[in-house]
């Protein structure tokens, strides 16, 4: 009797809980796009000749949140246990609002009083853009902040509930 229960333990221990896969997948192919987007400013778009320092200076620090939270989402996905769901969930967040941040500072930058202040003054006169990708950007920046928000009161509602494993 001792062996099959000891088995049957071994065996719900190899069990992945489908839940904790779908969010940290989520979270993985998130900051997968976050990941690519930056890199596409910078390989393709030229970003560190046309932006002004302190901008560029937030791409290179949401890059390295982007990629900490790849790998703390695929450390999640792969182990699939609660504990490991912390860290990928708090930089997540960090990159979603610090996103949302440097999405805040291209869209004052092509409207209003304040336009092409993110741009180098030699940029200013040949910088085009498109309104299409400002709306868009913009849009799934507050979808982005919602869904921390969302993400964050659920988190603690689970947290006070199963208290006993953190």
């Amino acid at each position: 009797m001792q062996v099959k229960s000891r088995y049957r333990y071994w065996r719900m221990r190899r069990i992945k809980d489908p839940k904790q896969r779908l969010y940290s997948g989520l979270i993985l192919v998130g900051a997968s796009i976050l990941l690519f987007r930056t890199l596409r400013m910078v390989l393709v778009e030229q970003a560190f000749e046309i932006l002004v320092e302190w901008v560029y200076t937030l791409l290179i620090l949401e890059f390295m949140i982007d990629l900490g939270c790849v790998l703390a989402a695929s450390r999640w996905f792969v182990l699939s246990k609660w504990k490991y769901a912390s860290s990928a969930l708090k930089l997540g967040a960090w990159a979603a609002i610090l996103h949302a941040f440097r999405v805040l500072i291209y869209v004052l930058g092509r409207t209003g009083p304040w336009v092409n202040f993110d741009v180098k003054p030699e940029y200013h006169a040949s910088y085009t853009f498109d309104w299409f990708w400002i709306y868009f950007a913009a849009g799934f920046s507050i979808l982005g902040l919602i869904g921390v928000y969302v993400v964050w009161r659920l988190w603690l509602r689970y947290k006070r509930n199963y208290d006993q494993y953190f």
